[in-house]
């Protein structure tokens, strides 16, 4: 169970100061999981019944994907309802590469999926989403494979298997454009570029795919859809937060 922050001695920083925190290197699950999600926003009136997030006037979630017929995931897990001090969490480790941010971000996944194991123990299988670190690569490095190898070692009985999705090339990037670009990228490059090396590692299985962000699902649903094409009965996404544009 999450520990009781406030009986803690010295208290921790706060999320996500957590550079400046006694807890940076010596945190648990149970410490760095309530300090990134407590208190937060909470959602009220009618919520989307994929992602939890609230429904606009017109009764419909303002994420695309979820209004779309064929979603293929299941459902989506948000870790902390703090878009905005999760974002910065995030863009510092993703983008700034200030990589000790892995070992935080893992035992805030760790924490949640604790604190919801009724819930997530019926996954079998916990991978990334697909990130291609190839020659042509803007980024080489696997950002989401570094949370969750840090992840294993913190929650060792929990069905981490990172990489199950590849993705052989490149494409273009979703930051700071519109859902129809998002779309378009998602329905054409990126779905070419998608595969299961290994599809009886999810044949009749039950997957959760983790990602850093949720903002129109369009990743979510390219990697559940080659999933489910590969044998798996349920995919769902668990993602850190949600965030229009990111």
């Amino acid at each position: 169970m999450p520990a009781e922050l406030h009986a803690l001695r010295p208290s921790p920083a706060g999320f996500p100061a957590c550079p400046g925190c006694v807890y940076w290197t010596t945190g648990s699950p149970a410490v760095c999981y309530p300090c990134a999600t407590a208190p937060g926003p909470r959602t009220s009136g009618p919520a989307c019944a994929l992602c939890g997030q609230a429904l606009d006037g017109d009764g419909r979630c303002p994420n695309t994907v979820c209004t779309l017929a064929d979603p293929h995931f299941s459902r989506i897990y948000t870790v902390t309802s703090r878009s905005d001090e999760m974002w910065e969490a995030i863009w510092s480790y993703k983008y700034g590469e200030e990589r000790a941010w892995a070992e935080v971000l893992a035992r805030i996944l760790v924490g949640f999926l604790e604190d919801h194991r009724d819930d997530l123990a019926r996954f079998d299988l916990i991978t990334t989403g697909a990130i291609y670190v190839g020659p042509r690569a803007q980024r080489l490095w696997d950002y989401l494979r570094v949370v969750v190898d840090a992840a294993a070692r913190l929650g060792p009985d929990w069905p981490f298997a990172p990489g199950l999705i590849a993705k052989s090339v490149p494409t273009g990037r979703f930051l700071g454009i519109d859902a129809g670009a998002r779309q378009r990228i998602a329905e054409g490059e990126l779905r070419a570029a998608l595969s299961v090396p290994e599809p009886d590692r999810v044949a009749g299985r039950r997957v959760l795919v983790f990602d850093d962000v949720y903002s129109e699902g369009f990743s979510l649903r390219e990697m559940a859809r080659v999933l489910l094409a590969a044998g798996a009965v349920e995919v769902a996404g668990l993602v850190l937060t949600r965030r229009k544009g990111g």
